[in-house]
């Protein structure tokens, strides 16, 4: 995997044969969990974050109705309603299908919904700093994201959309310091 010669096919390089141990170890839940957190669902939200594309719906629902007949009005609006209904119910499944655990020594993020299944796992040990972002939305929304910076260049993860900002990120900052 990291491209070392071998000395005859089959054999396993031994850093790679360590960090796929490790990488297997860390998927184990042999820990207890510490707290879990998940990301919030909010229709305010996504009205505020998707904004222009209401105001495209509104404008397109205007055109329809000042420029055809109304049956061809009424199954525009029905498409369009039918479209931002999809996009809301989209967000509120990817909302429901995200988490973040925190066991003893790593945290575990999962996404799971419908062609998404995405999960990565970080000791704490490997978190370099945190630090929590609110848009202007967020702020009324009472909402925002959470980004752990680990070790090397752009790496990390980010956590959106996360309810009580700041006692979250508080309590999370705690969990990790805890292990240092």
């Amino acid at each position: 995997m990291c491209g070392a010669e071998l000395k005859k096919e089959g054999d396993i390089c031994k850093n790679c044969y360590d960090r796929y141990i490790k990488e297997e170890a860390l998927k184990l839940d042999n820990e207890q969990e510490v707290f879990r957190i998940n990301r919030k669902y909010s229709p305010k939200f996504n009205l505020l974050k998707n904004g222009e594309i209401v105001v495209l719906e509104i404008i397109i629902i205007l055109a329809a109705l000042s420029a055809y007949r109304l049956p061809i009005a009424i199954l525009i609006i029905l498409l369009c309603v039918i479209a931002f209904g999809a996009w809301m119910f989209f967000n509120k499944v990817r909302a429901k299908g995200t988490k973040t655990i925190f066991y003893e020594t790593k945290l575990k993020y999962q996404a799971k919904y419908l062609f998404v299944n995405r999960e990565e796992i970080v000791p704490y040990n490997e978190i370099k700093d945190m630090a929590y972002f609110q848009s202007r939305s967020q702020k009324m929304c009472k909402i925002g994201d959470i980004r752990f910076y680990t070790k090397g260049f752009l790496s990390g993860l980010t956590i959106s959309d996360i309810p009580e900002i700041e006692e979250s990120f508080n309590k999370m900052r705690d969990i990790i310091n805890s292990t240092r």
